[in-house]
C-alpha cells in the first residue's frame, strides 16, 4: 500500500519537521515525494524512537537522524542529508568496513568502541561507543541501507578506568601498609619493656598511619603533597596556627613518601611535645622544603628546624623513631637524612635527587 506523501511524518517531533522542510532533491535521495515506501517507513521508524538512531541510505550513506542522535554529534552543526562517510570523515576508516558489512547484510554490534572524533574545533577527541549497524530492507528484501543505533558510553568508560586505577592503587597501598605495620610490630616489640608499653607505642603507630592515609583519601589530585602533609601536622598539633612556620613549593610525592613523610613528622612532633620547641608556650617549628638545582640534577631539600625550646642534648640512645626519621625517610625518597641536637633546637634536614 503506498502511504500519503507526508503522512509518514509527524510534525510533532522536532527532527520530523526539519525533515519535511528539507530540500532532498539536492540529495541522491531525491524530492521527499518520490521516496520509495521502504524509505519512508524506516525514516518513520527512525524519528519515532527514543533511542539514538541515525538511519544511512543508499551507497552514499545520506543520514537522517532523530532528536535523540543530535548529541552524539556535538558541535558538527546540521548534518542532516548529509553523507553519513563525511560526518564522521575522521573516524570513517574504523567504522566504514563495519558500514559495508551492513550494506552487505550483515549486523554488527559493538560495545565501548573507541573512536578519535572532531567535535569542535580543539581537535580530535577520543570517545567510546555501543552501537549496532542493522541492514534495511525493502520489500523484496534488497539492503538499501542500515540503521545506526548508538549510545555513547565515554563517561562511563572513562568512569571505569579511573576506579580500576583507583582499585590497583588501593592494593598496592595496603600491601605497603601490611609491610610497615609489620615491620613496625617486630622494631617496636623489640624495644617494648612490658605489655602495656607495646600496646601504648602501637596505638600511636598505628594512628599515624591513619593519619596518612587520610591524607592519600582526601588529596585534591591524584598524588599528595609536601604541602598537603605538612600541613595535616599542623592543623593536628596546632589549631591556631600560631607554632608552626611553614613555607615550600607544591611538590608532589608518591604513597610510599607520603607515608614516610608522615610518619616521620608525627614522630618529629611526639618527640617535641615531650621534650623539645612544642614542649613550651614558646616554641616554634620551621619547616621549609625546596627544589634546588644541582648542575644537571635537581635535589629536593626538606628541614625541620625547632626553635625557643628547652637546650637540647644529643641523645645517648635512639628508639624506634630515630628508625623512622633517619632510615624509612631517607630510604623511599632514596637520599640522606641527618639530624642534628644544637642546644638551640633539633634540626632535620633531608635531601634526595628529585626528577623533573
Amino acid at each position: 500500500m503506498t502511504l500519503p506523501t507526508r503522512s509518514f511524518l509527524n510534525l510533532n517531533i522536532p527532527m520530523a519537521r526539519r525533515v519535511a522542510e528539507h530540500d532532498w532533491s539536492c540529495t541522491p535521495l531525491g524530492p521527499i515525494d518520490e521516496w520509495p515506501a521502504a524509505l519512508k517507513i524506516a525514516v518513520a521508524l527512525t524519528l519515532g524512537s527514543g533511542f539514538a538512531k541515525c538511519l544511512c541510505w543508499g551507497p552514499q550513506h545520506i543520514a537522517i537522524y532523530n532528536d535523540a542522535f543530535q548529541p552524539i554529534l556535538a558541535d558538527k552543526g546540521d548534518c542532516l542529508g548529509l553523507p553519513f562517510s563525511l560526518i564522521w570523515e575522521e573516524s570513517w576508516p574504523a567504522i566504514g568496513p563495519i558500514a559495508a558489512k551492513a550494506l552487505a547484510g550483515e549486523s554488527t554490534f559493538i560495545k565501548d568502541f573507541p573512536l578519535k572524533v572532531r567535535r569542535d574545533a580543539s581537535g580530535l577527541q577520543e570517545a567510546f561507543f555501543t552501537f549496532s549497524y542493522s541492514p534495511v530492507t525493502d520489500e523484496n528484501g534488497a539492503v538499501l541501507g542500515f540503521m545506526d543505533t548508538v549510545i555513547e558510553t565515554t563517561d562511563r568508560v572513562r568512569f571505569e578506568r579511573k576506579a580500576a586505577v583507583s582499585n590497583r592503587e588501593l592494593v598496592h597501598r595496603m600491601k605497603n601498609s601490611y609491610a610497615l605495620v609489620t615491620a613496625i610490630v617486630r622494631q617496636i616489640a623489640r624495644r617494648a619493656t612490658s605489655v602495656e608499653d607495646l600496646r601504648d607505642r602501637l596505638v600511636t603507630r598505628l594512628a599515624d598511619m591513619g593519619h596518612a592515609q587520610e591524607i592519600l583519601s582526601l588529596r585534591v589530585d591524584m598524588q599528595a603533597s609536601v604541602d598537603e602533609v605538612v600541613a595535616h601536622l599542623r592543623d593536628r598539633m596546632d589549631g591556631l596556627g600560631t607554632r608552626f612556620e611553614i613555607s615550600g613549593p607544591r611538590i608532589a610525592l608518591s604513597d610510599n613518601e607520603t607515608f614516610a613523610l608522615t610518619l616521620a613528622l608525627y614522630e618529629l612532633a611526639t618527640n617535641s611535645t615531650k621534650y623539645g620547641a612544642l614542649s613550651t608556650d614558646t616554641g616554634r617549628i620551621l619547616i621549609h622544603w625546596s627544589v634546588e638545582e644541582d648542575g644537571h640534577e635537581k635535589r629536593f631539600v626538606f628541614c625541620w628546624r625547632e626553635v625557643g625550646g628547652p637546650p637540647v642534648e644529643t641523645p645517648k640512645a635512639y628508639g624506634f623513631g630515630s628508625f623512622l626519621v633517619k632510615q624509612l625517610l631517607a630510604a623511599e625518597f632514596g637520599g640522606e637524612m641527618s639530624v642534628q641536637y644544637p642546644p638551640e633546637g633539633v634540626i632535620c634536614q633531608l635531601t634526595a635527587r628529585r626528577a623533573g
